[in-house]
């Protein structure tokens, strides 16, 4: 509504210089703003200031209309559960490292401390590390992460324990799980944003 008014008010005052002052009309030229209208639904790449692109329509939008309860793509897309809790997540490519770093460092079985049996490795039965990384970024809760990645009730129920650790400050779970002293700052930093995205809610 508000591009709407704000469009139709440029395009009016644009008129209105070309009525007044007729000499500085051919200064303004209309089909650079036209062309960006209409650039919206095409395959061009979205300006800096609109840089989401809908996957439906094409339509490009700036990423403060994201979230924020109104559909503005076609199809809602811009306003989907798993896109809004990604966006408030680490980045995929962020937690894949952080994930690949405790592998890199703990052996290829590591995360079945964390995430249970079907974890071994290298998270390959869960669907590997990227498959991982996205769950964890798209699940809203620990219970949709837990459906997504078809695991036991009491891997989940170990892991919700582990989270909950996290948030009550108690570091000696995460001791107990072999995690180094060096890595005990960057783990805790990591499970923090999730429970601070509502991952235990």
């Amino acid at each position: 509504m508000v591009r709407v008014i704000s469009t139709s008010l440029a395009i009016g005052l644009a008129l209105t210089a070309c009525a007044c002052f007729p000499r500085v009309a051919s200064a303004i030229d209309l089909t650079r703003f036209y062309g960006h209208i209409h650039s919206k639904r095409s395959g061009d790449a979205c300006h800096p200031y609109e840089p989401f692109r809908c996957p439906t329509d094409g339509t490009c939008i700036s990423i403060q209309y994201l979230c924020d309860g109104a559909p503005d793509c076609q199809d809602g897309y811009d306003e989907d559960a798993r896109l809004c809790t990604a966006a408030k997540r680490p980045p995929v490519e962020e937690t894949a490292s952080f994930l690949q770093s405790l592998l890199a460092s703990h052996g290829p079985n590591y995360l079945e401390k964390l995430f249970g049996s079907k974890a071994r490795d290298a998270l390959q039965p869960l669907g590997g590390i990227n498959a991982v990384a996205i769950a964890l970024s798209e699940s809203q809760t620990i219970e949709d992460f837990g459906a997504a990645l078809h695991l036991m009730r009491s891997d989940l129920e170990h892991l919700r324990s582990v989270f909950m650790a996290v948030e009550n400050g108690d570091l000696g779970m995460l001791k107990s799980l072999g995690i180094k002293d060096s890595e005990l700052g960057d783990v805790k930093f990591f499970l923090e944003k999730l429970v601070n995205t509502g991952f235990l809610d």
